[in-house]
């Protein structure tokens, strides 16, 4: 870039200087003088505003961020707090918890003003009433409620001073603590389910992790193996031209290392695509901009895992989120089934109600309050057949035996998720075992090649051959074991233990 820019300011200084050099007419000469101190003003501010930007670094004027570099649980960690999917959750469960802050708010005590003015006139009389009062009430949980209601009213005659105690008791629908609180308990529901989520959610986010994190170290030693394997094929190649040049090798070998290469330039482009595509799936669970230069450690060593089927399969019983949500899915919809079964009876309900008032004249000032009004009511109003309640109650009775369904699927699920991770696991290690196995036989066939290739007394197809093969096995090596580790932590994931669940009910 800098060179660029120093080319083109000396490509302009020496248009100007042949400027100078060419003929002028006298009438003219003072005007190119001036033009001429104009044009060097101008390539002067030129350069002082284009050699910073020259001189600047590369991803400077993009504003690129410096390179990011994590280890393993920084990017757990990293995930875990910034992941888009986990503050979903989180938001979740804050929604949910203000729909039961909303829900038990119906139980507190409620002050409502109440207030009216009336107005109306005929040829005969006008009338002006108003009325100033208010209700202070309670919904008990056994839904019960309670209210007192004083008030004011003016009208034609004087003013009227009441206060006004009464009870309403559900008789048959509506009585009871388990339907009172019938949306408190949803509520209290939602919330533990979005808990629930959150952990799955983390859960899910540190596989992810885990799996992106390794995956890139993966593509990363795979990189690095084709690399070292091109220069030793490139060292091969000049070795096997020359011989050919001597005689001593054939054209058909120089093609055949010739071949080898491109076969290893193109697995070295694939695993850079692999490597690009896996580090912008982990930016995107690291909420990470895409432009973010990212590199990632993590510890290769492992140990053989040894556990037993059936203690896994107990050990995630035990502990998976997902049995116990099932179970509360369950719980759930048979108390929606009691809820429906107890709204089939009719509406009931006993009112009783206690007003003490008094008429306040023009000369009175402080009502006495010496009227007293005592009333009790019992009122229902519904539909005799209840077909619409009955439906529910069918509805919610096969809610329950779906649920009941989905719970035993869940449970067969889980043991197979078991079963399959350590398959997974007891499979690697036998692969692990065998690769090692086929590059230390690889690794002998291709020393002996080598050794006959260079004495003459064969040609490079078994040299290439065997070399092809020693690649392929520490290809197959390294990811072996990268899964091995990945699986490790599905397993944890698996029978629940891969993250601590405290606070999730």
């Amino acid at each position: 870039m800098v060179q660029r820019m120093l080319s083109i300011m000396m490509s302009v200084a020496t248009g100007f200087r042949t400027m100078n050099k060419r003929p002028i007419l006298g009438y003219i000469s003072g005007r190119v003088q001036a033009r001429r101190r104009g044009r060097c003003v101008l390539l002067v501010l030129l350069t002082a505003c284009l050699l910073p930007v020259a001189l600047r670094p590369p991803g400077a004027a993009a504003g690129i961020a410096e390179p990011l570099e994590l280890r393993l649980e920084q990017a757990i960690e990293r995930a875990l707090r910034d992941n888009r999917s986990i503050r979903d959750a989180r938001y979740a469960i804050g929604s949910s918890e203000h729909g039961l802050v909303a829900a038990r708010q119906a139980f507190a005590v409620k002050v409502r003003p109440l207030s009216s003015i009336n107005y109306s006139s005929s040829d005969e009389r006008e009338i002006a009433v108003w009325q100033v009062g208010g209700s202070v009430s309670r919904t008990f949980e056994t839904g019960v409620t309670v209210a007192v209601e004083p008030s004011i009213a003016k009208g034609d005659e004087g003013y009227d001073a009441d206060v006004g105690f009464s009870i309403t008791v559900p008789l048959l629908r509506g009585l009871g603590r388990d339907v009172v609180l019938d949306d408190v308990y949803a509520n209290e529901f939602t919330v533990a389910a979005a808990r629930r989520q959150l952990h799955r959610q983390r859960v899910d986010t540190v596989l992810e992790t885990v799996a992106a994190v390794y995956g890139l170290i993966r593509e990363e030693q795979l990189i690095d193996l084709y690399r070292q394997q091109i220069v030793e094929l490139g060292q091969h190649l000049r070795l096997t031209a020359g011989k050919e040049r001597i005689g001593l090798a054939r054209s058909m070998d120089v093609y055949r290392v010739e071949i080898r290469i491109k076969e290893t330039e193109d697995s070295l482009n694939l695993a850079r695509e692999r490597a690009d595509s896996i580090a912008d799936q982990l930016k995107a669970v690291l909420a990470v901009p895409l432009e973010q230069i990212l590199t990632v450690r993590a510890p290769l060593s492992y140990s053989l895992i040894t556990i037993d089927l059936d203690q896994a399969v107990d050990v995630a019983l035990g502990r998976r989120v997902e049995l116990r949500q099932g179970q509360a899915d369950i719980a759930e919809a048979q108390r929606k089934a009691q809820v429906a079964y107890h709204n089939i009876m009719p509406e009931l309900q006993l009112e009783a109600a206690y007003t003490r008032g008094d008429r306040i004249g023009d000369e009175d000032y402080l009502p006495a309050y010496d009227e007293n009004l005592l009333s009790v009511s019992l009122s229902s109003s519904t539909d005799l057949a209840r077909s619409t309640e009955q439906a529910r109650w069918q509805q919610s009775r096969i809610a329950v035996n779906r649920r009941q369904l989905q719970y035993a699927g869940l449970t067969e699920n889980i043991v197979r998720e078991v079963r399959r991770v350590l398959n997974a696991l007891e499979k690697s290690a036998e692969r692990i075992a065998l690769r090692r196995q086929q590059i230390a036989q690889a690794t002998g066939k291709f020393r002996l090649a080598q050794v006959k290739f260079r004495h003459g007394e064969a040609d490079n197809f078994d040299l290439m051959e065997s070399q092809g093969q020693v690649q392929q096995a520490r290809a197959d090596l390294v990811s072996d074991e990268i899964n091995y580790i990945i699986n490790g932590y599905r397993l944890r994931a698996a029978i629940g233990t891969l993250l601590d669940d405290n606070g999730v009910e």
